[in-house]
């Protein structure tokens, strides 16, 4: 074998430094993408659980989080907008969800998941002022005693 056939891309300890960045670059993305879709900040407690009436304000029926903004009344007497994440539109969908299921000014009840002590929540059920009811699937964040 020649000398130019048993040449190296790379010398030995530029390789090892080079593969060993690459691993460490994949561990850390991989990590954030974990983070991102983690649902443990939303309590699972029944004591956190909310159920609010109020105005929808927005819609956003999209991938990969959809989401709907509620202006309701907050216990100070002031209005407060939470913001209800729930899985893609496609999951939706199943569900019978479209993005015609809601719209602005429509008054609804929303129940939900919420992140202690911030206006944020993983949404469990959508009663709308007709009685129509809007169940996404249940996920990671949806706690085993609730039962819609």
């Amino acid at each position: 074998m020649s000398a130019r056939c048993r040449r190296r891309w790379l010398p030995a300890p530029v390789a090892v430094r080079v593969t060993v960045a690459i691993v460490v670059v994949a561990f850390g993305c991989a990590g954030a993408v974990m983070a991102h879709h983690s649902t443990g900040y939303y309590s699972k407690e029944q004591k956190d659980f909310v159920r609010l009436q109020g105005k929808v304000v927005r819609w956003e029926f999209r991938s990969p989080h959809s989401q709907i903004y509620l202006e309701t009344q907050g216990s100070d007497g002031k209005v407060v907008v939470w913001r209800f994440e729930s899985t893609p539109a496609a999951w939706l969908l199943r569900e019978g969800f479209t993005q015609d299921s809601l719209a602005v000014g429509d008054q609804v009840t929303i129940e939900g998941f919420p992140i202690p002590g911030q206006p944020f929540a993983w949404l469990a059920k959508v009663t709308k002022a007709d009685g129509t009811r809007l169940m996404p699937q249940r996920s990671s964040a949806t706690p085993d005693w609730w039962q819609p």
